[in-house]
């Protein structure tokens, strides 16, 4: 049984284990961001969102 994952996500080529991309698709063949770098911009993003949030809420008071 065939994975989805071993198929270009932009062309549908088959690709090795592991890559999103194939290498017409990636000529420079930029890795794909890792899962950590996803959580800490979501992080980041909250982080932020919360301090703004407090910083009217003092403002405001």
């Amino acid at each position: 049984m065939r994975w989805s994952s071993d198929r270009c996500m932009r062309c549908g080529v088959v690709v090795p284990w592991g890559r999103s991309v194939c290498r017409r698709c990636n000529p420079a063949d930029l890795p794909s961001p890792s899962p950590t770098q996803y959580h800490a911009t979501v992080f980041l993003s909250v982080l932020a969102a919360v301090l703004v949030f407090t910083v009217v809420l003092l403002v405001r008071g």
